[in-house]
């Protein structure tokens, strides 16, 4: 009988990743300290394994992708949606952890693509085959793998439409990207009818929701010195970081202290961004929540530019707080 033998994968100055059955890529990652924290990094190394993922998945360099005139294309993140367990949160990640990373890159149609990770603590054996482990799409979409963070990331390709800004950015397809080959997600878990509903909403909200008991208006000047990545545009990152950011100025309002905020967990975190910003710009922030039934907080943040008004983002966080 023939035993499996998966396939390396590496990207020239990245881990190498691991193809196992079912197209599931894997790799096994030191939590660093620049790494974690009550900050977006984390978020940060999602977005950068997303990356390597679509690399290795679709035959291309993300990092240096042009479209045929040879002009910058990046991959953007659409929607972003980071669900933890009772095992596992982001906020309990630390200096010294190490995990398991599992990815797998799906085909949502022209150039756009669907990445999930799973991401677990790794047991320590050594090596990163998959193999015997064929854990499939239900599995995941089912959310209740013990121990596991799941991780959706909805990526399209995107360049500026003009010299010095961000706003207005447009669809572009860089040189060599493949998807013919992907498996294809399924209409019950794809996330375009999550984002079509969140921008026609302008919110997370849906219909026979409890009202917000508190909401606070904020504005954020983007900061040229901390918000923006390496090639100038608002970096998807900081808008978690940003979503944070109110989520706190909420919890002030409260009478809460920032001991008590740096002890929540936050249970699912989902975030639509709409559109870019410049460095000069002025965000309009909203900050509403609720309780629901089982006493978790459901914490809305919605940022607008505040010259014209233009939505930008909208998040949603399920958050239990601490005992006291």
């Amino acid at each position: 009988m023939a035993t499996y033998q998966p396939a390396p994968f590496t990207q020239v100055g990245r881990p190498a990743l691991v193809r196992g059955p079912g197209d599931w890529w894997e790799r096994v990652e030191l939590i660093t300290p620049a790494m974690c924290g009550p900050n977006s990094l984390f978020v940060g190394q999602l977005g950068d394994w997303t990356w390597d993922a679509v690399g290795a998945a679709c035959h291309l360099d993300p990092y240096s992708a042009v479209d045929p005139a040879g002009n910058p294309v990046y991959l953007s993140f659409a929607y972003f949606r980071v669900q933890a367990c009772r095992e596992l949160s982001v906020e309990q990640l630390t200096f010294g952890d190490r995990l398991r990373v599992r990815s797998k890159v799906f085909s949502c149609g022209g150039d756009s693509v669907l990445t999930v990770h799973q991401v677990s603590r790794h047991d320590g054996v050594s090596g990163t085959a998959l193999s015997g482990d064929t854990a499939g799409t239900d599995d995941f979409f089912s959310y209740d793998t013990p121990g596991c963070l799941h991780v959706e990331t909805f990526n399209r390709w995107i360049q500026r439409s003009g010299a010095g800004t961000n706003h207005g950015l447009r669809r572009a397809t860089p040189v060599g990207f493949r998807i013919d080959h992907l498996e294809q997600i399924a209409d019950e878990y794809t996330p375009r009818r999550i984002m079509s509903n969140v921008r026609r909403a302008a919110g997370f909200r849906s219909v026979g929701e409890p009202p917000p008991q508190v909401r606070v208006t904020l504005t954020y000047q983007v900061s040229a010195s901390r918000d923006l990545n390496g090639v100038g545009l608002l970096y998807f990152a900081s808008y978690f970081s940003i979503v944070d950011w109110a989520v706190l100025q909420l919890w002030r309002s409260l009478g809460r202290s920032v001991a008590g905020f740096l002890r929540r967990r936050v249970l699912d975190r989902q975030v639509c961004l709409v559109a870019n910003a410049n460095a000069d710009d002025v965000l309009d922030v909203e900050v509403t929540m609720y309780r629901d039934a089982s006493g978790e907080e459901v914490v809305d943040v919605s940022l607008r530019r505040g010259q014209d008004d233009s939505l930008l983002a909208v998040a949603r966080q399920r958050i239990t707080p601490p005992a006291n």
